[in-house]
């Protein structure tokens, strides 16, 4: 029971320092856009069109839940396409590189596309810190208690009426050793009759 209290505490501790998520105020600084390339391919139904690049994090926190949007050129800088995707399962940790590809239907010809500017609409950060405000804490904590309480308590309670009623001294412990007790007692006086009546036996037998 001691070692259950002991990782609920800790538990709790954790949560209190948990991962601080957020929305990063500016991506497009926390994560640079690097060797952005655009291409066109035609197989079977409409042409389509893919952006490839790298993403490097500058910042010191874990980075996910990215929508990327690239701005799609002619040689004449000219915006003639866009593609904007949600990068689910993108995750770009701290201090690293990764690639992306956003791939979407052609909205013109193929000779026109030369250019592709990708910037990051929105990301979300995801850092530990234990330097939190006194505002901050209080409202974890207060989550907790709502959160784990009713259980602590509940489980505070069953400890507590487990030892009353299952521990030693106890009315049950005191009736179960009554009981023993006197189950030797007719085990003994049983064994006590059967020898007196085969001692009855005996004597008829010799007569």
């Amino acid at each position: 029971m001691k070692r259950l209290f002991s990782a609920l505490a800790l538990a709790l501790s954790l949560n209190a320092l948990a991962c601080n998520d957020h929305e990063l105020q500016q991506p497009d600084m926390a994560l640079q856009v690097i060797n952005a390339s655009v291409s066109t391919a035609k197989a079977q139904g409409p042409m389509l069109v893919t952006v490839i690049g790298e993403l490097k994090n500058t910042t010191a926190e874990r980075i996910d839940n990215l929508v990327l949007e690239a701005k799609l050129t002619d040689s004449s800088g000219k915006t003639i396409d866009v593609l904007s995707e949600s990068m689910y399962g993108l995750v770009v940790p701290a201090g690293e590189q990764v690639s992306f590809r956003l791939q979407g239907a052609a909205a013109t010809t193929q000779a026109t596309y030369a250019n592709a500017q990708v910037r990051v609409v929105s990301a979300e950060g995801h850092s530990r810190s234990n330097k939190q405000s006194s505002s901050e804490s209080n409202s974890q904590l207060r989550e907790i208690a709502v959160s784990w309480g009713p259980m602590i308590l509940l489980v505070l309670v069953w400890f507590l009426l487990a030892r009353k009623y299952n521990g030693k001294g106890s009315n049950q412990d005191k009736m179960l050793t009554a009981i023993n007790e006197q189950n030797a007692l007719l085990t003994r006086q049983s064994a006590a009759i059967e020898a007196i009546a085969a001692a009855l036996n005996s004597g008829r037998t010799q007569k």
